[in-house]
């Protein structure tokens, strides 16, 4: 076996020789490199990544489908007050007395986030539970989920179109249109029982359509959690990853509200809109253009009045709650008898 086919064998040593004194010094190069960068993000306040286990809201749990889901049972909220929160072994949130739904009484389903799931107030204080007591002879059922959007709001409607409603209202909220296309400051707040991220189910546009994308969580690279630079490689990584999520939040929340209407056309249902707070201006030009019905129930001072956030920060009051239902109670009332 020839080892050298220099010419003569002297030059051949001394190429080898140089080329192996040149890998060398790269790798030394490289690893001083990488150690000056270290210091110099350590010395700036950029660490190594923590992921820390963490309990999470105690009402949710792990869901294949929607990501995660209203926990059976009742749980205190994490905001002022800690007030109960029941949750029926269906996993909706307690919206009467009883599950139970008399023969012949007519339903209405209400799907959204945790607005409409009525988090920090209490069970007979959410804007569903109001609107039993205003139309008494209306079953209405609090489908809400914290931290939801558009599209999980779809599947829930979606799962319960083998037994549909008389009426499916979503409630939106301006942040839905973000969550819908997994936004990374969204991904960002979104945390596992181990301190991972959490990509929630979502969509993004394709042509004419959308693609559905399932929800993952997305755990460290190999030494992140030793070293601030593969931490600031991962989030750079992650912000390439989720690259144009802005630009894709009219397309995607247009099509899915689209697909909710047509869903609730097909089995034979009515499909109301409610707008909570917070809309982008383009969404009621885009619902009339859709002949899809909304009912508009801002309250420009919802975002500026203590009083109607709990805490004077957090989730909506129950007095906000109580402006919800008598706004939206004459619309119900008047869809259901047509």
């Amino acid at each position: 076996m020839r080892l050298c086919t220099c010419k003569p064998a002297r030059t051949c040593l001394i190429f080898h020789g140089f080329a192996l004194k040149n890998v060398v010094l790269l790798i030394v190069t490289l690893f001083l490199s990488l150690g000056a960068a270290e210091a110099a993000l350590r010395i700036t306040g950029h660490g190594p990544a923590r992921f820390e286990p963490t309990p999470g809201e105690r009402w949710s749990e792990p869901d294949a489908l929607y990501g995660w889901r209203n926990r059976s049972g009742t749980y205190r909220s994490n905001e002022a007050g800690q007030i109960p929160m029941t949750f029926w072994t269906n996993h909706q949130r307690a919206s009467r007395s009883s599950p139970s739904v008399p023969a012949g009484v007519p339903r209405v389903d209400i799907v959204g986030d945790s607005i409409t799931q009525g988090y920090g107030v209490a069970d007979e204080e959410t804007y569903v539970w109001r609107l039993g007591a205003m139309l008494p002879d209306v079953a209405f059922e609090n489908l809400g989920v914290g931290g939801y959007g558009t599209y999980q709001s779809l599947l829930v409607e979606q799962a319960r179109s083998a037994d549909p409603p008389r009426l499916t209202v979503y409630g939106f909220f301006g942040d839905h249109q973000f969550r819908n296309v997994a936004f990374l400051t969204w991904v960002r707040a979104l945390r596992d029982a181990e301190g991972h991220n959490i990509v929630p189910p979502h969509v993004l546009p394709r042509g004419d359509g959308l693609a559905r994308m399932p929800g993952r969580s997305i755990g460290p690279w190999p030494l992140e959690t030793r070293s601030a630079v593969v931490t600031e490689l991962h989030r750079a990584w992650m912000r390439f990853e989720f690259r144009g999520r802005r630009e894709a939040t009219r397309p995607a929340t247009e099509r899915l509200l689209a697909e909710m209407a047509d869903t609730a056309a097909k089995a034979g249902q009515k499909f109301l809109v409610l707008l909570l707070a917070d809309a982008p201006g383009w969404l009621i030009p885009a619902l009339e253009a859709r002949a899809i019905a909304y009912a508009d129930c801002r309250e420009p001072e919802f975002e500026r009045d203590p009083a109607l956030r709990i805490g004077g920060v957090g989730h909506p009051t129950a007095a906000r709650h109580a402006q919800w239902a008598a706004c939206l109670a004459p619309r119900i009332g008047a869809l259901l008898a047509q």
